[in-house]
């Protein structure tokens, strides 16, 4: 069998995860374990004055809410 673009490739995994036997990262549950959501804009090119993050910090749950304004040392990066 040749390999190379367009050329036909036996896929191992794909029996695990067709049958329901193939584990995903959303499988994953470690201890003390957090999720990251990121809202964008719902309009495209969008000039944003500000976002006030009162509201989310406010919520249960929430550890961070971060903005382009965050200070990189807390982003980071």
């Amino acid at each position: 069998m040749k390999f190379g673009i367009g050329q036909p490739m036996r896929r191992h995994e794909d029996l695990r995860l067709i049958t329901g036997r193939g584990r995903y990262t959303d499988d994953i549950l470690l201890p003390r374990m957090t999720h990251a959501f990121v809202l964008r804009s719902p309009v495209a090119h969008a000039h944003i004055k500000r976002i006030d993050g009162a509201a989310a910090r406010r919520m249960p749950g929430v550890l961070f809410v971060a903005s382009a304004r965050t200070p990189r040392r807390c982003r980071g990066t």
